[in-house]
């Protein structure tokens, strides 16, 4: 009975990691049609991942983000959505960790880690991959906007890491049981 059972949520975890990649794959590719979904999508992506972890485990999850990440690559989508989503798609997941410090710490690591993902990509994007379109929109900004460009990028991403808990509880609370019925769990 337990080999079944086993078999089952094995089953379970397989079907759902590749139907939350195939989905974040089509969201990722509604960056084409909607500019904004640039930054967007991939952060939705992200938070496909939660149901992942719960009921499954963080590794699931990662590797669930990994088969995004690599066919958003091969599939020659945008660079920069690309990129945003590796840099930044998994933060959903890491979250937790920032969130055990306690408050001022907790800010200021997320702080330190959207600032250094930010810039690490946008760094890669010019310096590595030589990506024109990246640059030229930085030339065409001049200093001061891409600046303000970059504080309000972190600015949005603290905001998207206040959405997460609230996000998580209502799908822990509304969702996961129609889940895990669903998905015979």
């Amino acid at each position: 009975m337990s080999q079944h059972r086993s078999s089952r949520v094995q089953s379970a975890k397989i079907a759902l990691c590749g139907m939350v990649t195939a989905l974040s794959v089509v969201l990722l590719l509604t960056s084409s049609i909607i500019p904004i979904m640039t930054y967007a999508a991939p952060l939705l992506c992200g938070l496909l991942l939660v149901p992942v972890q719960l009921e499954f485990n963080r590794r699931s999850a990662f590797l669930t983000f990994l088969a995004t990440a690599i066919l958003t690559l091969i599939l020659g989508f945008d660079k920069e959505l690309a990129f945003f989503y590796l840099f930044l798609g998994y933060y959903p997941l890491v979250k937790w960790s920032f969130d055990r410090k306690k408050k001022p710490w907790s800010t200021l690591l997320k702080l330190a880690f959207f600032s250094f993902a930010l810039l690490a990509m946008y760094a890669f994007l010019t310096y590595v991959l030589h990506v024109t379109a990246v640059v030229a929109d930085f030339e065409d900004m001049g200093r001061v906007m891409t600046f303000f460009f970059f504080i309000l990028m972190v600015i949005c991403l603290m905001l998207f890491d206040r959405l997460i808990t609230p996000l998580t509880i209502l799908y822990v609370t509304r969702y996961q049981p129609k889940l895990r019925k669903f998905l015979h769990l």
